[in-house]
């Protein structure tokens, strides 16, 4: 059973998803559309937040299996 998303992992996430996004749109708004911003950040953010919800998932499954 999944449990509820620490506050400070809360906050890590939500700090990558937007700050990403922001930083990538003040740089290169000039040079790329909107959205090639978007789709970038998105390739950015996508193995990010996977690596930081498996590590959350590994960390329940080892705490079920010790006890």
């Amino acid at each position: 059973m999944r449990t509820k998303m620490s506050p400070r992992r809360a906050l890590l996430t939500a700090a990558i998803m937007s700050v990403v996004p922001t930083l990538l749109f003040a740089t290169y708004s000039e040079k790329f559309s909107t959205f090639g911003v978007l789709a970038a950040s998105t390739l950015i953010n996508w193995p990010v937040i996977r690596w930081l919800d498996d590590r959350q998932w590994y960390r329940e499954w080892i705490k079920e299996e010790s006890k």
